[in-house]
């Protein structure tokens, strides 16, 4: 285990470089910290290293980094500026010989054979990025029964260009990635001025950049935390928000989609009584769009309408 300067890559060369860097930003995490790294440390794949980024913790998580012992664990702080900066200061620590990086999540599990699988559709390709299966799970005993599994299978596409079923809705998440470090470079990391959906804001960007390989293993187990930012609507909904704005000459490249987005943003707002604002959005999404999909979305924008007149 080394601690590493705030400012400074550990530039070692390609000579002894790891092939894979995985991040770990870690807040408030000590009950889980120290499984969600080992299960990255214990990978069948070796050729790694773990940069564990501590983003102001208050409890005794940076103890608990500090304890464990690997050759392949650099440890990192960060003031306390949010998820995505942790990250993206993760990645600011990689060598510039490694070629990819990966994300984990202080209290998620990765399964023994995750960066093996992903690794093998990743070299000598012209992929971009790589995304395994997950599971959503209450811990990862192997007998907690499974709430959700990630993506749906019904979605399509999920390899290549994906980017026809990614504006459509966010059906990855973070620690089930690989990316090309140039790639992430490139498309400038992680948004920090999001509070929710970071991830799929980002494969937006990288989608773009090239073909996305996928593998149809759940090699990743979600745990769902109390403190958990996808558990907050309000936070998804304003995020929603700002994507839709920062994407929207891409969403409108494809037919639907921002009144498919719209009426959601309707939808959203009006399960929290905000009829106003609900409306707004219904009234955008009737205009973008015409024919039967228009009257859909019309009937929403009067029945909104109806409801802020009564409030």
């Amino acid at each position: 285990m080394q601690t590493t300067s705030n400012d400074s890559p550990n530039d070692t060369g390609a000579q002894t470089a790891p092939r894979v860097s995985v991040i770990v930003p870690c807040y408030n995490r000590e009950d889980t910290a120290a499984e969600a790294i080992t299960s990255v440390l214990d990978q069948s794949y070796r050729d790694l290293e773990v940069i564990a980024v501590d983003d102001g913790s208050t409890d005794g998580t940076w103890e608990v980094l500090q304890s464990l012992d690997d050759p392949r664990l650099r440890l990192a702080r960060n003031p306390r500026k949010g998820v995505s900066s942790a990250r993206n200061h993760g990645v600011s620590l990689v060598a510039s010989a490694t070629p990819w990086v990966a994300f984990q999540d202080s209290d998620d599990v990765w399964l023994p054979l995750k960066l093996e699988r992903q690794m093998a559709g990743l070299e000598d390709s012209d992929n971009v990025a790589s995304y395994c299966g997950m599971q959503v799970k209450a811990d990862a005993q192997p007998q907690t029964p499974v709430q959700a599994r990630f993506p749906d299978p019904a979605i399509t596409p999920l390899s290549g260009d994906i980017l026809p079923s990614l504006i459509k809705s966010s059906y990855l998440s973070t620690q089930m990635l690989i990316i090309r470090r140039d790639v992430f470079d490139r498309v400038a990391g992680f948004d920090e001025e999001l509070q929710a959906l970071v991830d799929w804001e980002l494969m937006l960007r990288v989608a773009q950049e090239g073909p996305v390989d996928f593998i149809d293993e759940d090699l990743v187990i979600q745990r769902m935390s109390d403190n958990s930012i996808t558990k907050s609507p309000k936070k998804r909904t304003a995020a929603q928000e700002r994507i839709l704005t920062k994407h929207q000459d891409l969403i409108a490249k494809y037919p639907g989609m921002m009144a498919h987005h719209l009426h959601r943003l309707a939808g959203a707002h009006r399960m929290t009584g905000d009829y106003a604002r609900a409306a707004g959005y219904a009234r955008r999404a009737c205009s973008s769009v015409s024919g039967a999909d228009m009257v859909k979305h019309a009937l929403n924008f009067l029945y909104l309408k109806s409801r802020t007149l009564l409030d």
